[in-house]
């Protein structure tokens, strides 16, 4: 029997208070893939983003349908897919058109950073926890676009990112308390992105980036989650 869990993620800055929400739900097989069905709202730039995700087992990607839309205009939408030798995409973007992607890969690819954080948490499930405290890159990955807030596109982008397991942490939170791993991943952009998870679905428990007094927070948690 499959299982179902869901959340709400509150966006929120020290300085403006809140700046936007993501709601989440995700169902996991018998085998262990999981899809993943999202909404990202961010209100500086009053874009939707819908993101439908698979991955397998290993959390590596299996497809994922991206849409985006801001101000009000149509950016561009796609399918995506991944196999263990290419990944490929099909894509209308307001910008570009029509545009067919096929790139080979050295594998299956790890990650496809389509930008929601529920999506981004899942990055430290490829970060061994017996090389704490060094910064391992997690390559092989795609990102949907290079834009702040995923605001182009979408478009397969390769992307490498580097996270630091920083080690287990007590977490409280608006949706409770938690046993939680602690990941630093840096982004080259003078901003660091300090992330917590927990349990074996690698729940988006907070996403904080200090520099620039932003935080996104697990405010609701519901279902079958492990």
């Amino acid at each position: 029997m499959s299982r179902d869990y869901s959340g709400l993620i509150r966006y929120a800055s020290d300085a403006e208070g809140d700046i936007g929400r993501e709601t989440f739900s995700v169902t996991v097989h018998d085998d262990g893939t999981r899809t993943l069905r999202c909404q990202c709202r961010m209100d500086q730039l009053a874009l939707v983003r819908d993101v439908t995700y698979t991955v397998n087992a290993r959390f590596e990607a299996v497809d994922a349908f991206v849409r985006v839309v801001a101000r009000g205009a149509f950016i561009g939408s796609g399918f995506f897919r991944f196999t263990d030798s290419f990944a490929e995409g099909e894509i209308v973007s307001a910008a570009e058109g029509r545009v067919s992607q096929r790139i080979e890969t050295p594998g299956r690819a790890r990650l496809f950073g389509s930008h929601p954080i529920s999506v981004d948490i899942w990055k430290c499930t490829h970060t061994p926890a017996e090389r704490a405290g060094e910064k391992q890159p997690l390559t092989n990955c795609f990102s949907s676009s290079l834009a702040p807030g995923g605001a182009s596109g979408p478009m397969l982008t390769p992307k490498t990112y580097d996270i630091v397991f920083e080690g287990p942490e007590r977490h409280e939170g608006p949706a409770g308390s938690f046993d939680a791993l602690r990941y630093n991943w840096d982004t080259y952009t003078g901003r660091t992105l300090v992330m917590h998870t927990a349990g074996e679905d690698w729940l988006p428990l907070s996403v904080r980036v200090p520099e620039v007094g932003r935080y996104y927070e697990l405010v609701e948690l519901t279902g079958d989650w492990k």
